[in-house]
């Protein structure tokens, strides 16, 4: 798929658009860094369904992870997330470690 038969609108309701500033550069990384780790764990069924969202863009489904509506679940939801983040970095270190 080439980025010519991505539609700019739905291209612009994930990431900016106009990239000039540092700013604009930080959110452009950390939305791609989102979309990275919400693919990754939903193809890998680490989470349940329930916990993401499909967002079409051009001919692609791709799943987020979805905005829990209250600070309860906010914070369930970001401590299961990054609990799973920082235990798969730890493995990734120890084999490096052991190369």
């Amino acid at each position: 798929m080439s980025l010519s038969t991505i539609d700019s609108r739905e291209w612009g309701k994930l990431f900016p658009l106009d990239i000039s500033t540092e700013s604009d550069s930080a959110l452009f990384i950390h939305r791609l860094f989102t979309v990275t780790l919400s693919a990754l764990t939903a193809k890998r069924h680490i989470f349940s369904n329930d916990h993401f969202s499909f967002k079409k863009l051009g001919s692609l489904f791709l799943p987020l992870f979805t905005r829990p509506n209250s600070p309860s679940e906010q914070k369930r939801f970001n401590s299961t997330v990054f609990s799973w983040v920082y235990k798969h970095i730890l493995i990734f270190k120890f084999i490096l470690f052991i190369l």
